[in-house]
């Protein structure tokens, strides 16, 4: 006969571990209860109340989870980056070769954008009007503008950039090109697939950057 260890855990703590996991359960069923609510009625028209009824929690749970309406969002924009991805965009990123690393930027990219693409682009949408929601954009946008800055100095390190190509350029070149704007014009406007549009968009990158092979 196996016997097991007797558990240290006291009563107190069994149930304060059982709260948190409580807690947890209802925070993620809001989130997820928010993305559905924000992807068919948009960020501006969606109201507390409706995101509360459809995670079957009071409306004071949702303030008490996330303090506000905007708070709410952020942990959309969290889960938006988790599900989309984000962790693979930096996987390719830190790969050795620059040039490698910035052709797999841009598929694991483009292949974020699809992912989550009906949120990205109400929330940008409304990010025109809203200065609050606005400024959750730009605070995400810098971790791209930091990632394509990493991307072009590299590139520069390593002599990958033509003659007379400035970091300055590469840095402007890889931002525009890798804005969920460039993507969607030919995602939406066009019809490609996100690989298709990587592909391109890589070729346009490598066209007015690189060096010839």
């Amino acid at each position: 006969m196996i016997f097991s260890k007797k558990s240290s855990m006291s009563p107190r703590d069994y149930q304060l571990g059982k709260r948190a996991a409580g807690v947890a359960e209802t925070r993620t069923r809001i989130v997820e209860a928010a993305r559905a609510v924000f992807a068919q009625d948009g960020f501006h028209r969606a109201p507390v109340e409706a995101v509360a009824r459809r995670a079957d929690v009071a409306r004071a749970t949702v303030y008490y989870q996330f303090d506000s309406r905007l708070g709410l969002i952020e942990a959309v924009l969290d889960d938006v980056e988790r599900r989309g991805g984000q962790q693979r965009v930096l996987t390719a990123v830190a790969l050795a070769d620059a040039v490698e690393a910035t052709r797999r930027a841009f598929e694991e990219g483009s292949r974020f954008w699809a992912a989550e693409h009906i949120l990205v682009r109400k929330l940008i949408g409304l990010a025109a009007a809203d200065p609050e929601i606005r400024q959750l954009v730009v605070q995400r946008d810098r971790n791209r503008l930091a990632l394509v800055t990493r991307l072009a100095e590299r590139l520069g390190a390593q002599r990958r950039l033509r003659p007379g190509c400035a970091i300055e350029k590469a840095i402007q070149t890889l931002w525009l090109l890798s804005s969920f704007e460039a993507f969607d014009q030919l995602f939406t406007g066009q019809g490609l697939a996100a690989d298709d549009i990587a592909a391109f968009l890589f070729e346009l990158a490598e066209r007015a950057l690189l060096r010839s092979a």
